[in-house]
């Protein structure tokens, strides 16, 4: 047996569709899943922890409990889950890496903050999970990163900037750590010319083999937003551009977004122009 790999992210990032690609591609050689069984769990427990709520010995028993048999019950040489609800638990549990390898998306956050805002709005469950369910995003009050006027006057616009930020910044963090550790982007494989170079490195990270004519299956959407009333950033007010880029500009230009002379005009009109409101979206 391979050792098991989880696939995290920040969410809209493909989670569906890579989860269903390796169980297509190998269907007699991987187990694949999308957010087993109480993975949701550890994320609500995984951000009280960040908060300062729950001990982290209590999130480790629950993976013990919760996760670890999963595992444990492993059927095929290679299993693998992909969520992003357990983004933060693999690196607050350093007891795991010695079993487990990691794989990190990442996608622009101007993508990502346009894809959630519109999830979040137009599908009940997540609207009531966003919303409504206790510590299912960090809060950037109770870590103390913001002040609690701050995180009060946050609109989810700029609210989903911060958790791109906090979240990939968290599991950025293992790189450095003791743990056989890949980081991808969600763009090399969805808007890349040649997807197949990027699924040929996952791939080879996980000890599969490489296959031949894929490119098609990265032109195939899974789990879309359905609904756009959430531009893109060409059509953001130049306050927008400079208030993410505010809060998330170093892990961007860290992870090569924001290069395009567009984008770096809008920001610095927007920085500009600061005394005007910024839209609350």
């Amino acid at each position: 047996m391979s050792r098991p790999t989880i696939i995290v992210s920040t969410g809209r990032t493909g989670t569906i569709f890579f989860a269903r690609l390796f169980g297509d591609m190998f269907p007699d050689r991987v187990e694949s899943y999308h957010e087993r069984g109480q993975s949701r769990l550890i994320n609500i427990l995984t951000n009280a922890h960040f908060a300062g709520m729950l001990p982290r010995s209590l999130l480790f028993s629950a993976w013990q409990q919760w996760k670890q048999s999963e595992l444990n019950a492993q059927q095929k040489p290679y299993y693998i889950e992909v969520s992003n609800h357990l983004y933060g638990a693999v690196l607050l549990l350093p007891e795991l890496w010695s079993q487990i390898q990691i794989v990190h998306i990442v996608r622009d956050p101007r993508s990502y903050v346009r894809s959630h805002v519109n999830w979040a709005r137009h599908r009940a469950k997540s609207f009531i999970a966003n919303y409504l369910v206790p510590f299912w995003q960090p809060n950037p009050y109770l870590i103390g990163e913001m002040r609690l006027g701050e995180w009060i006057r946050l609109s989810k616009f700029e609210h989903f900037c911060w958790i791109w930020d906090f979240k990939n910044r968290k599991m950025a963090e293992l790189e450095h750590a003791d743990v056989p550790y890949l980081r991808i982007y969600f763009e090399d494989f969805f808007q890349a010319d040649h997807p197949e170079v990027s699924q040929d490195e996952l791939l080879h990270f996980m000890g599969l083999p490489v296959q031949q004519n894929t490119a098609v299956n990265f032109s195939r959407r899974v789990n879309p937003t359905q609904t756009k009333s959430f531009p893109s950033w060409p059509d953001w007010t130049p306050q927008q551009c400079a208030r993410l880029d505010q809060i998330c500009g170093a892990s961007m230009r860290k992870f090569g977004y924001g290069g395009e002379a567009e984008w770096q005009k809008k920001v610095t009109l927007g920085y500009g122009n600061e005394s005007k409101p910024i839209g609350k979206n």
